[in-house]
């Protein structure tokens, strides 16, 4: 009688089947939780370090506008250099876009109550956990980051190679844009940001007070002067101590305008009272009408309306027009904005557009060196007093 041997196979499983099998799905969640954490530690020993303090006398400070930035450096002897304008990347408008409509609104701090704290935990919460991992606080916050790191870059290449620590930034006003996305956008490429503990200063420094400030008003004669600045605060030989001011700016890809109460120190966002933003207005929007015409008397609309607005609710004129963006001077824009404020506001209003592509970042700029200055002289005279 004779016997067959038996040859055993060895089992086979299909994906699903070994997945299934005692151990595999543990070592794949262990595998998995190590791999994260791994990618975590690697992002979170990427990124930048904030200093504590600004090692550096000049002012730096960034315009993030449509569609680029600007940044240029003020120096304690009262030199200003424009430094780039660099375009931004087209995610980069799509963000800024997105941040002008209403429906983009939503809760931040500071919060008007308890209630709205509670709302915004959720959001908050995940914003902390991404710079807990070592990423953008959020999508937005990184768009700004990459625009800025290339300003920066900028500014280190003009001196030379020199690591700067802090800057100021300027921004249009954007309904959807808040303190905590610049911050977080500095503090995620190791930028202290003006306005910021221990450099407090007061909100989002806009367009329209860095405009009028990069214009030579609103500024001391000697900002070193504590008591000859207050004096002038309070009397200014060379200006009215509240003026009432439109500021508008005009780029390839967006129109605003906005009526502020200014005077002298820096303004707080709370002085623009009335403001427009249309990113349908800017100049290369001209093309997507039917008619020319039709675009030019939108344009017209947009730019008077802010100061109507100031007339019909505050009955207050409009001293000061202040122009700025990169298709501020063009020909056929000049004519109808001359047109409008002779026909609405008369002609005796002026109209300022000192260097218009860096009228704002050269306006943050100085603000940036006077913050870094007047910190400096209260840390200074606070050690006196300990040693004391």
């Amino acid at each position: 009688m004779t016997t067959k041997a038996t040859i055993s196979l060895p089992q086979t499983y299909t994906k699903d089947e070994k997945f299934q099998q005692p151990g595999m799905k543990m070592r794949f969640i262990i595998g998995f939780i190590a791999l994260t954490f791994s990618t975590i530690l690697i992002l979170r020993s990427r990124r930048a370090l904030v200093p504590d303090v600004i090692d550096h006398e000049f002012g730096v400070a960034f315009d993030l506008t449509f569609p680029y930035g600007t940044a240029a450096i003020s120096y304690p002897n009262g030199t200003v250099v424009n430094v780039a304008k660099i375009d931004a990347l087209p995610s980069y408008q799509e963000m800024f876009s997105r941040l002008s409509l209403r429906s983009s609104v939503h809760l931040h701090p500071p919060y008007e109550s308890v209630a709205d704290a509670l709302r915004d935990y959720s959001r908050q919460i995940a914003r902390a956990s991404r710079k807990a991992a070592g990423l953008p606080a959020s999508s937005d916050v990184g768009e700004l980051a990459k625009l800025i790191v290339s300003l920066r870059s900028a500014v280190e290449a003009h001196l030379d190679g020199r690591i700067i620590s802090g800057a100021a930034a300027t921004i249009p006003h954007l309904a959807a844009m808040y303190p905590e996305d610049l911050e977080d956008a500095f503090e995620y490429i190791g930028l202290i940001y003006l306005p910021q503990y221990p450099y407090w200063y007061g909100g989002i420094f806009t367009e329209s007070g860095a405009v009028y400030t990069g214009n030579g008003f609103g500024l001391c004669s000697n900002y070193t002067d504590r008591a000859l600045c207050e004096e002038e605060k309070r009397n200014s030989p060379h200006q009215p101590s509240h003026e009432n001011i439109l500021s508008i700016a005009y780029t390839t890809g967006i129109l605003t305008s906005t009526w502020s109460i200014k005077s002298m120190g820096f303004s707080y966002p709370g002085s623009d009272m009335f403001k427009l933003v249309d990113m349908n207005l800017g100049w290369d929007k001209r093309r997507e009408n039917p008619k020319d015409d039709y675009y030019w008397e939108m344009v017209r609309d947009a730019i008077i309306k802010p100061a109507l607005e100031a007339i019909m609710y505050h009955h207050s004129n409009t001293s000061k027009i202040f122009l700025h963006g990169d298709r501020s001077t063009n020909e056929r824009f000049q004519e109808v904005l001359k047109e409008v404020v002779d026909r609405v506001l008369g002609n005796e209003t002026e109209i300022f557009e000192l260097d218009p592509v860096f009228a704002a970042v050269r306006g943050a700029a100085e603000m940036a060196k006077i913050v870094y200055w007047d910190y400096n002289q209260t840390r200074s005279r606070a050690d006196i007093g300990n040693d004391l």
